[in-house]
């Protein structure tokens, strides 16, 4: 009972830390992100690589949900904030037609391959989170007119919770597979 009240207030605080509205407050949370993901990785790396192509009930496997999280930045940060149309990722089953967008939902790219690219779209962000002011959180964000995701006017704010949401979101569900990938015989 200890350990799971210790893991609820846990979960309290970075979900706080998610909700900042500042830029000092979005760099913490950000730190926060990277830091969750810098260690989920390494243990991820302890597995054979195969494994991390493995879907577990039916979820995303660990590349599949690195690529998600590519095209999650690449939509709400790239695409709206700085204004970069084309995506690369894997979009989720709301996305019906990916090929238009771009995407190839057949690719199947090798882990360092994603998290190449992953590091590139992580240092975006950083640096987004670094250069940003109150008055550049405000600013609201107008989609390009190619085909893409979002397509409504979003606050820079808004596009940057989304990313951090989607980074912890997917993070927790990461840790949840991993730990059915590193109990399976091999």
């Amino acid at each position: 009972m200890e350990s799971r009240n210790a893991e609820r207030v846990r979960l309290r605080a970075e979900r706080a830390k998610l909700k900042a509205t500042d830029p000092e407050g979005l760099a913490e949370a950000w730190a926060m992100i990277e830091g969750l993901w810098s260690g989920t990785v390494a243990r991820a790396r302890k597995l054979p690589e195969p494994v991390l192509h493995e879907q577990v009930n039916g979820e995303w496997s660990f590349v599949q949900t690195h690529r998600h999280l590519v095209l999650a930045t690449d939509c709400w940060l790239r695409r709206m904030v700085r204004g970069i149309a084309r995506p690369w990722g894997l979009g989720g089953s709301w996305l019906t037609s990916p090929r238009r967008w771009g995407l190839d939902p057949d690719a199947e790219p090798s882990l360092d391959q994603v998290l190449d690219l992953r590091r590139e779209r992580m240092d975006e962000v950083a640096d987004v989170i670094a250069g940003a002011t109150a008055q550049e959180l405000e600013r609201n964000c107008i989609p390009p007119s190619s085909p893409g995701h979002p397509r409504k006017t979003y606050t820079v704010l808004h596009c940057l919770h989304v990313v951090l949401n989607e980074e912890w979101q997917h993070h927790r569900y990461a840790v949840r597979d991993l730990a059915v990938l590193e109990t399976q015989p091999r």
